[in-house]
């Protein structure tokens, strides 16, 4: 078997253009294979495309899932500026002490 190709304008004009049946077919596989394994890719395009158009928002929702992924990631300066986001909006959206005091620890475990 060939190895593996990005599936892409390009390549996939070309084969057209070359019109051979197998070539074709093969394609027709190799092309589904490819979209059942990342899924529609057109959608999260759109997506990305529109979030660059769009501001930033600094004041997103402080929640766990928010906070863990930022943990995760462990960059100081991110860390720093969330947990004074969560420290000032915890009136605001309810109970975030536990994740604040995750990112309290996240930051004293970087140093």
């Amino acid at each position: 078997m060939a190895a593996p190709r990005p599936l892409y304008g390009v390549t996939i004009s070309d084969t057209i253009k070359r019109g051979d049946p197998k070539e074709l077919k093969a394609l027709l596989k190799e092309a589904k294979e490819t979209q059942k394994a990342q899924g529609d890719l057109s959608k999260h395009i759109g997506r990305i495309e529109a979030a660059i158009q769009r501001p930033k928002d600094p004041t997103h929702v402080m929640y766990g899932v928010v906070i863990n992924d930022a943990i995760k990631r462990g960059n100081a300066a991110e860390l720093k500026g969330l947990l004074t986001r969560a420290k000032a909006t915890r009136k605001d959206q309810g109970d975030l002490s536990k994740a604040i005091k995750n990112l309290e620890s996240a930051i004293k475990a970087r140093k």
